[in-house]
């Protein structure tokens, strides 16, 4: 083809044979001659500890088939972790929330729950105020192709009752002319690992 630019030529496979310099006479009525069909197959897959969502697995020779006999194409994964209710994940690490009452606040508790992979046990000092955190050390996330694991960071929770009997009602008031306490007051916004947590405590 000639043009301004001189004369331009251009190349393309055969239409008859797609460049492969045969031509199947009689073609399986199946795959049409292209040597492969579209088809389902069930793929085992490990999926390593410490993944997280947006993470890609690369499944080589597990793809579509090439044509004519080709070798295959890779598969590629990507991963979207489930919502949990009660974890959430900051990093390799695992955040929860710990409701506890008034009185085990005020006097100290011990509690045990149950983690990701196992009982976790936590002691709950006397005094604990809401928005401290307590840290189970290695009871986080795998972590990705390294050793060890993150920690388990549990943000606590102090649970005002909202209806008392009259004997409770009494027996606060008595407390609470015994004891002085300062008056309602602004201190400074909890910053750091609080701010992680605050809206897990804001969708109790």
């Amino acid at each position: 083809m000639r043009s301004l630019l001189g004369n331009v030529m251009t190349s393309s496979p055969c239409g008859t044979c797609r460049g492969y310099g045969t031509v199947i006479a009689t073609p399986c009525v199946t795959c049409q001659g292209q040597g492969r069909v579209r088809a389902r197959k069930t793929i085992p897959v490990e999926i390593p500890a410490g993944v997280d969502t947006g993470l890609r697995l690369q499944l080589p020779n597990q793809g579509e088939a090439g044509p004519a006999g080709g070798p295959n194409g890779d598969l590629y994964l990507e991963i979207k972790v489930k919502h949990d209710d009660v974890f959430s994940r900051d990093g390799d690490d695992l955040l929860a929330t710990l409701e506890v009452s008034m009185v085990d606040a005020i006097l100290g508790t011990h509690a045990s729950f149950s983690a990701l992979d196992g009982p976790v046990d936590v002691e709950v000092h006397a005094g604990t105020q809401s928005a401290e955190i307590v840290t189970v050390k290695n009871r986080g996330i795998t972590r990705l192709r390294g050793n060890g694991r993150g920690d388990l960071r549990i943000g606590i929770q102090v649970v005002t009752p909202t209806k008392l009997g009259r004997s409770e009602r009494d027996l606060i008031e008595k407390f609470a002319k015994q004891h002085k306490s300062d008056k309602p007051r602004l201190s400074q916004f909890q910053q750091g690992l609080f701010a992680k947590l605050r809206d897990r405590f804001l969708n109790l």
